[in-house]
């Protein structure tokens, strides 16, 4: 493993902003057909819809997910069965100014059942009947990364925060790959989820058409949107996501919102980023893989759209980062 960092540290300075992702393709592994659920089986699964958690987006639509434990379709053979835990979510999202309601069809689920990576949250099955629509998602046993950031005294270690934020990346860089398209409505703390797998980072992607209004009715440019969103009138680019995933890094290192932070700009080139680094780490984290944290946020918020890196090139940065945590480990086992 040395030798092979070694190799890497010798290269032109220029590799490490190189894409390290071809074009991804969905493996034919993967591929499973999507159990369909009837409101019946959920009801009992969920124990009557018991609430898990509600979210509340930017718009101020409301997500509404319930905890429930299925039968293992894996483990047919067993003459037990086996129960694994699942998120159900109820595809009803309402929203006071405009009003809207989101229900999703018997297509669009099973479209969103051949998406498969890593570092996506697995959708398991639906349920779509004329009271009920619902999506059924593998359960993420250590919450959200908002729950994780600002819900808890605990601070995680910088290496998981470095993991969750290349997860995060992969995630994106991937949908990017497919989709083509920007999906800056879903990139939020809430929508990341972390597995019992070391913290393994897991986006909720919902390929959500809605549009992001002002109370007014007009665009307007929030937390995490770039003011171009509202310039153009909402119209926004892959590079948006950059903003958006460069606002959740902030967030994600600094334990504190990213309005609060730079309420204006979100520039943090007027402060070290030490400064406001996480005062939950202490001092345990190394310090030059946090001036090149905070470097990357900075490119990933830029103002100008165009000097921003695409997601591919972001992935790129992670090989100095992970090369400064290996070698601050090796220096601790040596003393």
């Amino acid at each position: 493993m040395g030798n092979g960092l070694n190799h890497l540290r010798q290269q032109d300075p220029s590799f490490l902003y190189e894409p390290l992702l071809s074009s991804p393709v969905l493996e034919e592994t993967e591929k499973e057909n999507l159990r369909v659920f009837s409101a019946k089986e959920l009801k009992k699964a969920t124990k009557r819809f018991r609430k898990d958690r509600v979210v509340t987006s930017h718009d101020g639509s409301v997500q509404t997910f319930y905890k429930g434990y299925i039968n293992d379709t894996t483990s047919a053979t067993s003459r037990t069965k086996t129960k694994v835990a699942v998120s159900v979510m109820e595809c009803l999202q309402h929203s006071p100014r405009p009003k809207h309601v989101w229900k999703i069809s018997k297509e669009e689920a099973e479209s969103l059942g051949e998406i498969h990576h890593p570092n996506l949250v697995k959708l398991l099955g639906y349920c779509y009947e004329d009271t009920k629509s619902l999506l059924v998602f593998e359960y993420s046993h250590k919450g959200s990364l908002h729950d994780h950031i600002f819900g808890k005294e605990e601070a995680l270690p910088w290496e998981t925060r470095v993991k969750i934020a290349i997860g995060v990346a992969e995630a994106i860089a991937f949908l990017h790959s497919i989709k083509k398209i920007p999906i800056h409505q879903e990139l939020h703390m809430h929508n990341i989820m972390l597995d019992e797998n070391q913290y393994n980072a897991k986006l909720l992607y919902l390929d959500s058409k809605r549009i992001f209004f002002g109370y007014n009715g007009r665009f307007v440019a929030t937390t995490y949107l770039p003011f171009e969103y509202a310039m153009t009138a909402g119209h926004a680019g892959v590079n948006t996501d950059v903003f958006t995933y460069g606002v959740i890094l902030l967030e994600l290192f600094t334990g504190s919102k990213g309005g609060v932070l730079c309420q204006s700009s979100l520039d943090i080139r007027s402060r070290s980023f030490r400064e406001i680094i996480d005062p939950r780490l202490e001092s345990d984290y190394p310090t030059h893989a946090a001036k090149k944290m905070g470097r990357l946020i900075q490119r990933c918020t830029m103002g100008n759209w165009k000097e921003r890196p695409s997601m591919q090139h972001v992935l790129g940065v992670r090989i100095t980062i992970l090369y400064r945590i290996y070698m601050i480990r090796v220096i601790i086992v040596i003393s």
